[in-house]
């Protein structure tokens, strides 16, 4: 696996973390709450076993014991090399694929910003930035409590909670993690009444702001490749696709 992917997911690893963190023979078992893939899968960035599939095995037995399911998160290179072909001859389904963008901080280009709307910063207040995305996002009880356990787990003086409003009505939310000269977006949500109107791009640049003051170098995103708005918006501002992952599952 390359370097740089190798650095950009312990990073990912560090600014999502989860409940548990396993190591088998080079691959890192991530187990939380059920809530998200992310925190819920192996991560197979190294790999020093001999038996391919009884580490597999042990995988599928570590997640049917916390009744999830089996789930890998492959990017464009891991390991060992064989991993997805076995993979898909044991019936796992490919979902999800997921592009990273990365951009240096001083290069992000972002002339646009709405001014209409109101944007904040709000410090140490999980709770009250979770409550604003389940009403964007309509996230039902059980999926906003395990991103509270996940965001908990954060030292939270490296957690920006981002929100725009109209009127006193939350229209944006989006979450910012530092991880010494990074920094990560997560969990950008727009409602849909208020799209392309320069928000998310508003809020963006409310986050690289923040980045700057606190001396990020660089800044990293995930985003669905199905997803072409954001990935436009990210384009446009500066952002380049640096690689790709998808999620391997199969069912317990």
């Amino acid at each position: 696996m390359s370097e740089e992917i190798k650095i950009l997911q312990e990073i990912s690893i560090l600014t999502w973390p989860p409940k548990i963190s396993l190591n088998l023979n080079g691959w890192k078992i991530r187990i939380s709450e059920g809530i998200t893939k992310r925190a819920n899968s192996v991560s197979p960035v190294d790999y020093t076993g001999e038996n391919l599939n009884d580490d597999i095995l042990t995988v599928e037995n570590y997640y049917r014991v916390n009744k999830l399911p089996s789930i890998f998160q492959l990017h464009d290179t891991f390991e060992p090399p064989s991993l997805q072909d076995k993979l898909l001859s044991l019936n796992y389904e490919i979902i999800d694929e997921t592009i990273v963008m990365m951009a240096n901080i001083d290069e992000i280009n972002l002339p646009y910003q709405n001014k209409k709307y109101e944007f904040h910063l709000l410090e140490n207040e999980l709770n009250k930035w979770l409550k604003e995305l389940q009403i964007i996002n309509q996230a039902d009880k059980l999926q906003i409590d395990g991103r509270r356990e996940i965001i908990s787990r954060i030292a939270q003086p490296n957690v920006g909670y981002f929100i725009a409003r109209d009127n006193g009505k939350t229209v944006a939310v989006g979450l910012a993690v530092l991880q010494e000269n990074y920094m990560v977006i997560y969990s950008m949500f727009t409602h849909l009444d208020y799209r392309r109107k320069g928000i998310a791009q508003t809020l963006l640049a409310n986050m690289i702001e923040w980045g700057e003051v606190n001396l990020v170098d660089r800044v990293f995103l995930q985003v669905e490749s199905e997803n072409r708005l954001a990935r436009n918006l990210y384009k446009k501002v500066g952002f380049k696709e640096k690689h790709r992952y998808r999620y391997l599952i199969k069912e317990s």
